[in-house]
């Protein structure tokens, strides 16, 4: 499970509310949610801001849960 799912949790909001507004498509989120699809860049950014968390620590959590996300320079930065 993608820290972005607990993250929604723990804020009480269902995925349609979240992709809502993150500005994302349902079934997009979901498939980002079951690390079927990278989240772009921008997308990123935007689930980030709605669940108050750094685009960087969503990638470090997919990461230790053995998913595959690429992260950009930008988030490296942010990160560092």
């Amino acid at each position: 499970m993608l820290k972005i799912k607990l993250l929604r949790m723990s804020k009480g909001l269902s995925q349609w509310q979240l992709s809502q507004l993150a500005r994302i498509s349902q079934g997009r989120l979901s498939m980002v949610e079951r690390g079927h699809i990278d989240p772009t860049v921008e997308e990123r950014a935007r689930l980030a801001h709605v669940l108050n968390a750094n685009p960087a620590t969503l990638f470090r959590a997919a990461v230790r849960s053995g998913q595959r996300m690429g992260v950009s320079q930008e988030e490296l930065v942010v990160s560092a």
